[in-house]
């Protein structure tokens, strides 16, 4: 394989030329490999023959310097990719640029507003992306990114520590992986209390039957074959987060703000009732841990873990935020306190995270359900 780079001639800019000497391309499929996925019928003692996918991306990552990439091969005798990329000057570009934020600036007086606030990816679901493929796993999370908060893993081993570490929402994992494959994988996380409610999309590049019905025992909660269609795999993970939330909604206990003493039927709820008085008369304390509740009601952290689980569907750190939310939620309605001293009431260490944790349990901000709630009673 050799390597040229030269001044483009009688065009502005320079050529970048790769060329080698291998089996070449057929002229029917030579403008096809820049297609995603594309993949021309090789033999099959040819290693490494690729996913489709790294001749397109690197044509987009050439058309976004405005530049172009052409082919040309001669089947049997090799290969040659031409790469043309334009010279600009960089200061006038620039001088423009930084012209048009002060223009936007004198009309606006917001100038770089979207810059200095960007929206927070903390909101975002988290979907676990376990492929070993690397071109693959980049083209995925580049498609995933605007609208989840992507983590990767190589192998399915990495992944596995990443699901217990990030606890993600969704799971999309290839199945022919190194150290640990993707049917293992799917198997470990719905065996383990701890993460047998995320959803499990599995993927891979074989279309046997054997594979798909193995996987889907396992439990694997849907399936599909690459190369995949983005938007049918985007659908498929909304589709996973809604059946996961109407299921939470469904079989989580309500917490009730405002209960009164309740008549105890079983150890279950006898234990239920000891952590939310537990949780009342400690409300302001942001110093409330797991460990500190599980020493109070005599049990090991793990014992607390299995039984909150079993009992609310939530963990007991889970549990303790959602008893504090809705503590807080009957103050934002009820009292004249601001959404700091709600905060602060009700044991949140700094009024952001109280912000953050209120939205995603009520999907909307401390100030929304104030003006709600306030505003509905007044009139």
């Amino acid at each position: 394989m050799t390597l040229s780079i030269e001044t483009a001639g009688d065009r502005e800019g320079v050529l970048i030329k790769i060329s080698d000497t291998g089996i070449g391309i057929q002229e029917k499929e030579r403008m096809k490999v820049f297609d995603r996925f594309f993949q021309a019928e090789t033999a099959a003692a040819v290693l490494n023959q690729g996913s489709g996918i790294g001749l397109s991306i690197t044509k987009e990552f050439v058309s976004l310097h405005g530049g172009t990439i052409d082919v040309q091969s001669i089947e049997g005798k090799g290969s040659a990719f031409i790469i043309h990329l334009p010279l600009r000057k960089i200061e006038d570009d620039f001088v423009l640029e930084e012209d048009a934020v002060i223009q936007i600036a004198d009309e606006t007086g917001e100038a770089d507003q979207d810059l200095s606030s960007p929206s927070s990816p903390a909101t975002l679901p988290v979907v676990l992306l376990v492929e070993d493929n690397e071109d693959f796993r980049f083209y995925l999370k580049e498609n995933l990114k605007t609208a989840y908060r992507v983590i990767e893993a190589a192998n399915g081993k990495e992944g596995w520590q990443k699901v217990l570490a990030a606890h993600p929402q969704v799971v999309i994992s290839d199945i022919s992986m190194p150290y640990l494959n993707g049917i293992d994988l799917c198997g470990k996380i719905k065996s383990d209390k701890r993460t047998c409610h995320i959803p499990v999309l599995l993927l891979t590049a074989l279309s046997a039957e054997e594979e798909q019905v193995q996987g889907l025992k396992i439990g694997a909660d849907d399936y599909m074959t690459k190369p995949c269609n983005f938007s049918i795999l985007d659908l498929k993970i909304r589709n996973l987060l809604a059946l996961n939330e109407r299921l939470k909604a469904t079989y989580s206990k309500q917490i009730k703000v405002a209960a009164p003493e309740v008549k105890v039927e079983s150890d279950g709820e006898k234990l239920l009732n000891k952590v939310i008085r537990y949780i009342d008369e400690n409300l302001t304390n942001p110093q409330l841990s797991v460990e500190i509740l599980a020493k109070e009601l005599g049990m090991s952290r793990g014992s607390l873990y299995t039984k909150m689980l079993e009992l609310t569907g939530e963990t007991p750190v889970e549990f303790i935020r959602s008893v504090k939310l809705d503590r807080a939620a009957v103050l934002l309605e009820k009292s004249d306190m601001n959404v700091a001293q709600v905060s602060y009431s009700v044991g949140f260490a700094t009024p952001n995270y109280f912000a953050r944790s209120f939205r995603n349990r009520f999907n909307m901000q401390p100030s929304e359900y104030i003006s709600l709630k306030r505003n509905s009673e007044k009139k």
